[in-house]
C-alpha cells in the first residue's frame, strides 16, 4: 500500500511514523519548508524514543525513516497513492479546498481520508468527483502509540471502501471502531473526552480541585482503569444497584436504561447480566486481565521511580 499523508504537524508525522514501520512507503506532504523540517525532527525523535524503548531496532528505526519522503509539491503525495489521509487543520473550508484539489491530483481509484470527527464527511466530499471513496480514518494523538481509529463514511462512501479501510489498519495493527454513518462530532472518543474536559474545568472554576489535583486523579486513578476496562464493564463490576443509589444520593438523574436495568434485576457481575452477560470463566478472565493491566502499570511507574514501592515496617 501507497500512502500520501498530508498535513506533517504532530498527527500527521505519528501517521507516517506508523504506515512506515509497518512497510508502507510514504509521501508526507507539508507547505513549508520550516514546516517540513520541523516534521524531520520529530519523526527522528519519535523513532529515536522507540529504539530506547524496545519497540524498534536501529536498524528497523532507520528503514522505517527511509521509507517516509517528504515533499512541498502536493501532486507527489496525491499521485500513484493507494490511499491518502488528510491531517490539516480542522477548518471545513480549508478541508473542502485540499480535498477538492486531491480529487483532481489522485487516481480515480485512490481512497481520501480525513483525519476528522468534528467535520461531516458528506460535507468534505461536496467538491468529489468520487465521493464513494471518501471517509474518515480519525486517528488518536500520538497516532503511532494509540491503536483506536474511527472510521466513518459519508452519506455515499461505499461500503467495499469502508471495509477496504478497516482492512488496511488492522493490517498496521490498528483496531478500527467502523461507525455506520457520517454524524459530524458524534463519534464515541472525542465526546467522552469533551466530557471529562468540561466536568474537569468545572471542578476547577468552583474551587473544589486545582488543575494539578485533576490530573493527578486522572492518572494515577480512574485513568489507570480506564486503560485495562471501559465505562460498561466498570458498572457491571461496581453492580448497577450501588451506581443508581450514588447518582439518586448526589442529586443527579438515573437514565432510563440504568433505571431498567435494576427493575429487572439485571445489577451486573453479581447476577451474572448487567451491560454484559457474566458467566463464571468471564468474570475470572475479566479480573485477572484489570489486574495484570494494573501490575503492569505499576511495576513500570516504580521501575521509572514515579512511585515509590510501600517501605515495609521493622517487625520484631
Amino acid at each position: 500500500m501507497r500512502v500520501g499523508v498530508v498535513g506533517g504537524g504532530a498527527m500527521g508525522c505519528g501517521i507516517a511514523l506508523e504506515l512506515a514501520i509497518a512497510g508502507r512507503r510514504v509521501v508526507l506532504y507539508n507547505t513549508r519548508a520550516d514546516s517540513s523540517e520541523r516534521a524531520r525532527v520529530k519523526l527522528e525523535r519519535d523513532a529515536a524514543l522507540l529504539v530506547e524503548t524496545g519497540l524498534l531496532t536501529p536498524a528497523q528505526r532507520e528503514a522505517a525513516l527511509g521509507r517516509i519522503r517528504r515533499t512541498l509539491v502536493l501532486a507527489e503525495a496525491a499521485r500513484d497513492q493507494d490511499l491518502v489521509i488528510e491531517s490539516v487543520p480542522e477548518d471545513l473550508a480549508l478541508k473542502q479546498e485540499v480535498f477538492r484539489q486531491l480529487d483532481g491530483l489522485a487516481a480515480p481509484d485512490t481512497v481520501l481520508a480525513s483525519n476528522t470527527t468534528a467535520l461531516s464527511v458528506t460535507a468534505l466530499a461536496r467538491d468529489c468527483t468520487r465521493p464513494e471513496r471518501v471517509l474518515s480514518a480519525h486517528y488518536y494523538l500520538p497516532a503511532h502509540l494509540v491503536p483506536l481509529v474511527d472510521v466513518i463514511p459519508g452519506e455515499r462512501t461505499s461500503p467495499d471502501v469502508v471495509e477496504a479501510v478497516r482492512q488496511w489498519l488492522e493490517a498496521l495493527g490498528k483496531t478500527p471502531v467502523v461507525y455506520a454513518k457520517d454524524v459530524p462530532g458524534a463519534s464515541v472518543g472525542p465526546r467522552l473526552l469533551q466530557a471529562l474536559i468540561g466536568e474537569g474545568i468545572r471542578l476547577v472554576q468552583e474551587g473544589v480541585a486545582t488543575p494539578e489535583m485533576v490530573d493527578r486523579v486522572l492518572t494515577q486513578g480512574i485513568g489507570r482503569r480506564l486503560g485495562v476496562s471501559g465505562v460498561f464493564d466498570r458498572l457491571d463490576l461496581a453492580g448497577l444497584d450501588l451506581v443508581t443509589g450514588v447518582m439518586r444520593n448526589a442529586g443527579r438523574p438515573v437514565p432510563p436504561v440504568l433505571a431498567r436495568k435494576v427493575e429487572q434485576g439485571e445489577l451486573g457481575l453479581k447476577t451474572g447480566q448487567g451491560f454484559y452477560t457474566w458467566t463464571p470463566d468471564a468474570t475470572a478472565a475479566f479480573e485477572e486481565r484489570v489486574a495484570r493491566g494494573l501490575i503492569t502499570q505499576l511495576r513500570e511507574d516504580r521501575a521509572e521511580g514515579r512511585l515509590r514501592a510501600p517501605t515495609p515496617e521493622a517487625t520484631e
